[in-house]
């Protein structure tokens, strides 16, 4: 599958890297493809993977990656412009109370949004099995096909993926679980995460 990670950072640059090692194509949108920062990640990365600009990134991808800072989102998706029914994962976080998800959904033009990977931090990405289990990744959009590509992404990686509904499901895990994350992080540290145990 071809891949556009908008984003190089922690979490774009861990997916992109993971997705690589498994034979995915991945092409990394940044304002400076060419910069020295990208010149590492693609070495690290691998032959699977290569830089161009935000706009060469989402006409390559058939999955497009959203792992950008808030302030980027709206400049990002005006440049993407229209995504032509393409699957765009959300993975940004706002901690201002306000939703992401209802932001990109409003921003990204002609999108099949599902949001995903953004409750992980990228330490449990880049390792998301544990000696007990499996850390999950809650799914959520509308379309059931993109969610199913999704939740294949995440598998694939090693992550139990769950899917919990639509985007007012997703927004009441997302306070349920930012709770518990305020409460065990300062005891257990960024590499703790959640798995739903089920029979």
């Amino acid at each position: 599958m071809k891949i556009a990670s908008i984003g190089s950072g922690n979490i774009g640059g861990t997916l992109g890297k993971q997705w690589a090692a498994l034979e995915h194509r991945v092409m990394f949108g940044s304002r400076d493809p060419h910069s020295e920062k990208m010149k590492l990640l693609l070495q690290v990365v691998g032959a699977n993977a290569q830089a161009g600009t935000i706009m060469e990134a989402v006409a390559f991808g058939e999955v497009i990656l959203l792992a950008v800072l808030p302030s980027d989102v709206e400049r990002v998706l005006a440049e993407a412009g229209d995504l032509d029914g393409k699957i765009l994962i959300n993975c940004t976080n706002r901690y201002d109370g306000t939703s992401s998800d209802a932001e990109v959904r409003r921003l990204a033009r002609n999108a099949r949004v599902v949001r995903a990977f953004h409750m992980l931090p990228w330490e449990v990405l880049a390792n998301p099995r544990y000696e007990a289990g499996t850390a999950t990744a809650f799914l959520s959009g509308d379309d059931p096909a993109a969610v199913e590509v999704v939740a294949k992404l995440a598998s694939d990686i090693g992550l139990d993926p769950v899917e919990i509904g639509g985007p007012d499901a997703m927004a009441k895990a997302e306070t349920a679980i930012g709770m518990i994350w305020s409460i065990l992080a300062p005891k257990f540290g960024r590499e703790y995460s959640l798995s739903v145990l089920r029979r």
